[in-house]
């Protein structure tokens, strides 16, 4: 059995990379054809080399944020391809007729979609939020990324951080404005403008922050609070200042989709910083619940797809598939269902991220008799 264990689970993956290359590459000629105009304005003189190596770097990125987003699409569609080629040769017979059965001999494909979920698990925390700032980037050059600021306030300081436009590849905001609220950081209202905003990380014994560059006024003519003290601090070289503040480059562009590409320490953090409003709490708790369960659904799915492949008195392979894009089609409208349901605050969060695993969890238990014997 272990030899065709790794039968199976060769098929699948060569199935699987046959997929992601397949429908990745057919993304990458229809984006390439239509914007192919953009990378060589970005490109610029830097010739055939240069191109191909902004195509090259452009795509690679954008293949890594299609595989999170696809990947358990691509699960489910080599899943159903290698039962079906399986059946079409006859090659489950023989071990249902040794008295194998038929949930042993496709357990490999289970174990398949678990490696996969981890795999994408992977990704999701350890690859993406490490490459976000492509996640958004035009094409051409990666380097040269810019975007319009989107105004963001600080719930804990209540300090208003403003730009001209932001770098998310090196974290800067340009002509960013910093308005010090009064009485509580200053004594009167203060903004603060520089030419650059560079955000710092937290270090040891170190908050995080931005570091502003050729700031006016300069730090001797702000009339602080002792609050504000402790926040805007004077750095050694020149005429810099620190200011410190839980609020990231992510959160100045985008907002409504940046902390998805973000680690779930990182959302925990977030959940757990003062700096943030109700609303983008919530949303924060949705979003870390429903990352959680995701390894759960796609196992799932997978257990749902063998029964409705391999059934027993089956009317023919076309009628099997079609009736498993049926019930996965199902399956996919309740988990949306469940998670918008969280979103809206019709239902606790925690709440709205399990359902949908009681449901699917259900389902391929019911029909898990269907399986050919």
């Amino acid at each position: 059995m272990l030899t065709y264990d790794r039968y199976l689970l060769r098929n699948f993956f060569h199935v699987f990379g046959v997929c992601f290359i397949t429908m990745f590459g057919l993304v990458v000629v229809i984006d390439l054809l239509e914007n192919l105009d953009d990378f060589l304005l970005k490109n610029g003189d830097g010739g055939t080399l240069g191109l191909c190596r902004n195509v090259l770097q452009y795509y690679g990125y954008q293949s890594i944020f299609f595989l999170d987003r696809a990947g358990p699409s691509l699960t489910l569609i080599a899943v159903i391809t290698v039962l079906i080629l399986f059946q079409r040769s006859g090659e489950l017979h023989p071990l249902l007729a040794a008295g194998v059965p038929m949930f042993r001999v496709l357990s490999p494909l289970v174990v398949a979609g678990a490696i996969v979920s981890g795999a994408l698990v992977l990704n999701q925390e350890l690859v993406i939020p490490r490459i976000a700032f492509a996640a958004h980037a035009p094409r051409g050059s990666l380097d040269s990324n810019h975007v319009d600021v989107e105004p963001v306030y600080d719930h804990a300081s209540r300090i208003s951080i403003d730009g001209r436009r932001l770098l998310p590849a090196m974290r800067t905001i340009e002509q960013a404005e910093f308005v010090l609220p009064a009485p509580t950081i200053a004594s009167e209202m203060t903004i603060l403008r520089a030419e650059k905003a560079i955000h710092r990380s937290a270090r040891k014994g170190q908050p995080s922050g931005w570091v502003l560059q050729g700031v006016t006024p300069p730090f001797r003519d702000l009339h602080l609070t002792d609050q504000g003290a402790k926040i805007i601090r004077p750095l050694s070289q020149g005429d810099a200042i620190f200011v410190a503040t839980a609020v990231t480059c992510d959160q100045l562009y985008k907002r409504g989709s940046s902390y998805t590409l973000l680690s779930s320490q990182e959302l925990l953090r977030r959940i757990h910083s003062p700096a943030f409003g109700a609303m983008s709490v919530h949303r924060l708790v949705a979003h870390l619940h429903t990352r959680s369960v995701q390894p759960f659904l796609n196992v799932i799915a997978v257990l749902l797809v063998i029964p409705l492949i391999v059934r027993r008195e089956s009317p023919g392979l076309v009628v099997d598939s079609a009736v498993c894009t049926g019930i996965l089609a199902v399956n996919f409208v309740v988990i949306q269902a469940c998670f918008y349901l969280g979103q809206a605050r019709i239902v606790p969060p925690d709440l709205a991220a399990w359902m949908p695993v009681i449901f699917s969890g259900s389902l391929a238990a019911w029909i898990s008799g269907w399986i050919r014997t």
